[in-house]
């Protein structure tokens, strides 16, 4: 009796189902949804009728209800032995736990009999989450609504009581009762539609049963979509793509795509999903307006528009987003998560798992992915307040940060292991937990038990342990490499990396899987770096590099750290880098140029070991090398336009891209590559708009300061987590696979190397006399439009207004905005901030932007320092206000910029805001950080560059 009461305490605790006393054996479900009326609550309400056995005898049944109506007189259980009905005497609501309930029936159940439980429950359509069951629309006039369920993690209770347990699998009968003119679909294929005699217009749509399934898998929705495709696959399967007709084109592959992906995930985990007439044979897109997630069932998945539309590459954009469906397919469906709480476990390995399988077919996109995704990762995981990835922070950042670092730490795993285990692992995982649900502890076991057997992992690694310190604490470590050729030792030591300072009194450590290589030796080795009770142990290696041979940790980037040097080390990879950079991997290659310039940055390597560390980019042909430089790099221009200094750092910026550019300025294509024409669009003289008669003042930009208005945002223009966006949100876009000859003429252009500057003035002025801008190619028309605008006419400006303001696609939208900031008229700008904050001339997405850009030169910085002064009550009232403020908070360089700032703040914002706003701050203060303590050094270590015509020996170089 004694255990029995522990269990029910632990089960209340934990806020799932008393299964102790009860079992779920089958769901039938009908729902009523009444959507379509913007004047009426958009509600919903059902009956639930749960088969079920009694495991103990009891007249307590506990199951999970949150935020729906019920009563007892509409309560009821039918015993199967005798056709009795038994009814419910209360209903009680756990106060510790409130979306846990108790039925206390009649009659006490029997033990070992066979029940159905029957409720009716009503509730709102929930618009303020796109979770459990909610409400949506797109269009204006008028608006169209659609409902969707998405019952992950633990929504399942919010729809329907149930026992939402993901260790019950159980089969759903489903019926949805709805108006005729939407679409209703679910997991399995619908098998009869009859009128709803009760309510006129209405009809009920059965859906076949379901096999079974977790509460949390089970989907449903009702929408307004055309049906632009429906066929057989080869794989079996009916393929029915639902969207808008606009987009029929564009989804024209997936149904091609969609069994490909089935086919090559089967081969990968060398099990099979289901199938026969049980399972349904089918598979619905459904591809939402205004839908920003991705979400996939048994026969369903769910999927914005924008995950169509973005990119240059739309067709690979597509397919990344159904690779990721896909795996979900097996991670997800065929084995469950047991806790519903390591959701972004599963998530970053599926996520992971896409990327492989998209490597199947294109090599260079493993290498893409995992770039991007470590550089987001490690900026966001080097800010101070950020959140272990375990920690459930509900902003979206934070999402996306848990699931690209667990696709980090997946990699980590398969590098660790190697790629022939690590797959053995996946598959030995799915065959042991098919049909069921399992916890991430689980997974990490069966990878360590293969790699036990193959004897890969010493004793003393336990994967559990490894991976607790990766997802339960937050950040990562920083490696000190220091070498000892007299002794033919390498000691290497870990500290928690912070981009402001290094805190050696931190007791944070992880347990580091250290891969590495060296000049004679290419094939990487692998030691663990280990971390005992919070105790960093110091990893010693004997013997591995002779005195003139370089050393290289992480090889590949394997494990999301930052490595430091000593510096004889680094000055023998420097050499490496100009005499041969092929030697050295393309993602340690990422990585070398990546830590150098945020080590030095952060004030912990001097500038003049960066220098030359990066010095051989004139040679490099890796697009992700340079964009990686780009990145960083493009940070410390923002800082130096706005200083005296800035013609010695543009001297260093022409000295490193002349070469490279000159190189590839003929592999440019000479048409744009995508985009329809846009139209003549230019107003007549009589509906010119003509500039306000505010004079300027006399603070004209000099040609030195000259900077490209550029739509891809700087890192120093992302966001802090606590703020409004973290870096993938504004920087990964801008990663829209930009060839190296096009960040090449950017760059020189930006830096005013003069072949840039003819061949954009020659295309802008054939794209002006065209009055178009189609005529440039894409990867380089902001960059053209940008230098023309700078040193146009006002007729010049007015026609690119023309064509934002008639153009339909967000992307030319935003080129063509950001473009109009190049101006140096200030009449002009006054104009582009008061757009800012005006969301019928400037679509919400685009603010951050084009403040940004406005921003950037010297004039435009004075005109939005005034324009936000005065415009202060309407920003601060704004719920976007963040979004707003960011931009000019990431544009100071000063002290006394951020102390009037911040005083400004704090007397305008109401108290209730004032906690958070050191991290509204923190870019902000970043930068004057930087300004103040190390401008000099970069300033130091580029004359020395220029001046002696080149980087220095290892003698020479300071001691990092």
């Amino acid at each position: 009796m004694l255990l029995r009461i522990l269990v029910l305490f632990c089960t209340l605790l934990s806020g799932k189902v008393a299964e102790s006393f009860v079992k779920p054996l089958r769901y039938n479900l009908t729902i009523l949804t009444r959507l379509g009326s913007e004047d009426e609550q958009h509600q919903f309400e059902g009956i639930v009728s749960i088969d079920i056995e009694a495991t103990q005898p009891t007249r307590a049944i506990y199951l999970n209800s949150l935020n729906l109506t019920m009563s007892k007189q509409k309560t009821w259980i039918l015993r199967w032995a005798s056709g009795r009905k038994i009814g419910a005497l209360q209903i009680r609501r756990n106060i510790k736990k409130p979306s846990l309930i108790k039925i206390v029936m009649e009659l006490p159940l029997r033990r070992g009999e066979t029940y159905t439980l029957n409720m009716f429950f009503s509730g709102d359509l929930d618009r303020r989450q796109q979770y459990g069951y909610f409400a949506g629309y797109y269009d204006k006039t008028p608006k169209v609504f659609y409902s969707m369920t998405r019952l992950e993690p633990d929504y399942a209770h919010t729809v329907f009581p149930c026992f939402d347990d993901p260790r019950f699998r159980t089969p759903y009968n489903i019926t949805l009762v709805h108006d005729r003119k939407y679409v209703a679909l679910s997991n399995m294929p619908p098998i009869r539609e009859t009128p709803y005699k009760e309510i006129e217009n209405f009809v009920s749509t059965t859906f076949m049963g379901s096999p079974p399934l977790a509460t949390h898998q089970v989907m449903w929705t009702l929408h307004h979509l055309q049906k632009v495709y429906s066929g057989p696959a080869a794989t079996g399967e009916n393929i029915t793509v639902w969207s808008r007709l606009h987009l029929a084109e564009k989804l024209a592959k997936v149904p091609e795509i969609t069994p490909n992906l089935f086919s090559k995930y089967e081969t990968l985990f060398a099990y099979p999903l289901p199938k026969g007439p049980d399972w349904g044979r089918k598979v619905d897109h459904v591809v939402l307006p205004r839908y920003t997630e991705m979400y996939s069932g048994q026969g369903l998945m769910v999927y914005g528009e924008d995950m169509v539309e973005s990119g240059q590459n739309g067709p690979e954009s597509l397919q990344e987003t159904l690779a990721e469906l896909v795996a979900r397919q097996w991670n997800g469906l065929l084995v469950n998560l047991e806790d519903s709480d390591e959701e972004y476990m599963r998530d970053g390995i599926n996520y992971y798992l896409s990327v492989q399988v998209m490597a199947m077919d294109k090599e260079a996109y493993n290498t893409t992915h995992l770039s991007r995704t470590r550089q987001d990762v490690l900026y966001y995981d080097s800010l101070a307040e950020v959140k272990s990835i375990a920690s459930d922070v509900k902003e979206s950042g934070h999402q996306k940060q848990r699931k690209k670092k667990m696709c980090l730490l997946t990699h980590m795993l398969k590098v660790a292991l190697g790629d022939k285990l690590f797959l053995k692992g996946l598959q030995e995982f799915f065959k042991r937990y098919a049909n069921s649900s399992a916890s991430s502890k689980e997974l990490w076991e069966e990878f360590q038990r293969g790699a036990r057997r193959s004897h890969q992992l010493p004793t003393g690694v336990s994967l559990p342990t490894v991976m607790e310190s990766w997802v339960k604490q937050p950040g990562f470590p920083i490696l000190t490499v220091q070498r000892d050729d007299v002794k033919q030792m390498v000691t290497i030591t870990q500290n928690r990396y912070n981009q402001k300072k290094m805190d050696n009194s931190s007791n944070d450590c992880w347990w580091v899987p250290v891969a590495y290589i060296v000049r004679n030796l290419t094939l990487p080795q692998v030691e663990w770096l280990g971390c005992q009770k919070n105790n960093t142990d110091v990893l010693e290696l004997s013997h591995v590099a002779n005195p003139e041979d370089w050393l290289l940790i992480n090889v590949d980037a394997a494990v999301p750290i930052r490595v430091f040097y000593d510096s004889y080390n680094l000055q023998l990879i420097s050499e490496a880098l100009r005499q041969d950079f092929t030697q050295i991997p393309e993602l340690s290659r990422i990585q070398l140029v990546d830590d150098a310039l945020s080590l030095s940055w952060s004030g912990r390597l001097p500038y003049n070991v960066t220098l030359n560390v990066i010095s051989y980019l004139s040679n490099e042909t890796s697009v992700l090398v340079w964009e990686t430089a780009l990145f960083n790099l493009e940070k410390l221009q923002s800082i130096m336009r706005m200083t005296t200094g800035f013609r010695i750092f543009k001297l260093f910026m022409q000295k490193l891209i002349e070469p490279a550019f000159k190189a590839t300025l003929n592999s440019l294509p000479t048409k744009a590559r995508t985009g329809p024409e846009t139209p003549n669009t230019t107003k007549s003289p009589d509906t010119t708009e003509y500039p306000d008669t505010t004079e300027p003042p006399d603070t004209t930009e000099s040609p030195d300061t000259m900077e490209s208005s550029d739509h891809t945002e700087s890192p120093d223009n992302t966001k802090s987590p606590d703020t409004t966006k973290s870096p993938d949100s504004t920087k990964s876009e801008s990663k829209s696979d930009l060839s190296l000859s096009a960040i090449l003429y950017r760059l020189a252009c930006q830096f005013e190397i003069k072949e840039c500057l003819t061949d954009a003035q020659q295309r802008f002025e054939t794209a002006m006399d065209q009055k178009s801008s189609s005529s440039i190619p894409e990867e380089i028309r902001d960059i053209v439009l940008c230098r023309g605008i700078r040193n146009g006419l006002e007729v010049h400006w007015i026609m690119v207004r023309d064509m934002f303001f008639e153009s339909e696609n967000d992307k030319e939208k935003s080129i063509l905005l950001n473009s109009l900031s190049c101006t140096t008229e200030y009449w002009a700008m006054q104009k582009l901030l008061t757009w800012a904050l005006d969301s019928k001339k400037v679509p919400r997405t685009l603010t951050a932007g084009i403040l940004s850009a406005v921003l950037r030169s010297p004039l435009g910085y004075y005109v939005g320092k005034q324009f936000l002064i005065e415009n202060s009550k309407e920003i601060l009232r704004s719920r976007h206000f963040k979004l707003i403020l960011s931009p000019f908070i990431n544009a100071m360089t000063t002290k006394a910029e951020f102390s009037a700032l911040n005083d400004h703040l704090h007397r305008n914002l109401p108290s209730s805001m004032i906690s958070s706003l050191s991290s509204i701050m923190e870019p902000g203060l970043d930068r004057v950080n930087w300004r103040n303590n190390l401008y000099f050094d970069l300033l130091k270590a580029i004359r020395d560059f220029t001046l002696d015509d080149g980087p220095k020996n290892s003698s020479d170089s300071d001691s990092a």
